[in-house]
């Protein structure tokens, strides 16, 4: 079963990452991250090309890991905002991005808590079956910590 929900996300996340490229008629992508304790905005990279992110994330260098114990403490959570797709049909306070992934890392651990976000899925799904865990590359964390100390 965890198989079969590593494989959906993965495909899931390369289609909507897919999307976040910015070349002449694609979508481009905003990362935020914050300071899970103190939810400060660390810092802000918008209109991400699709290799961009890529680099950034590293994910190819990922290995499928357990749930963190429950004493793990949340360090950043980044969040990945994908370019809407324009409609003809405009909504009051419309926002140019919409979240589609969000990332957790955790003091002292390699684990990454991957999740899509619940508005891309219709219909009720439970987190367990949006989030999988992650142990991740050094070069994610190297990236991290550059961008987090600019």
């Amino acid at each position: 079963m965890k198989k079969m929900l590593s494989c959906v996300l993965a495909v899931i996340l390369s289609s909507l990452l897919a999307g976040c490229n910015s070349q002449k008629g694609e979508k481009l992508c905003s990362i935020e991250v914050l300071d899970a304790a103190e939810y400060n905005r660390v810092a802000v990279l918008v209109q991400q090309r699709q290799s961009d992110i890529t680099e950034f994330f590293d994910e190819n260098n990922w290995t499928e890991t357990a749930k963190p114990e429950s004493e793990a403490v949340p360090q950043y959570i980044i969040t990945i905002y994908q370019e809407k797709t324009p409609t003809v049909i405009k909504q009051e306070n419309d926002e140019p991005y919409e979240k589609i992934m969000e990332y957790i890392t955790y003091e002292n651990s390699k684990t990454i808590k991957v999740s899509i976000s619940k508005n891309l899925v219709h219909g009720v799904a439970a987190d367990e079956f949006l989030s999988v865990y992650y142990v991740g590359s050094e070069k994610f964390f190297s990236n991290l910590s550059v961008l987090s100390n600019a």
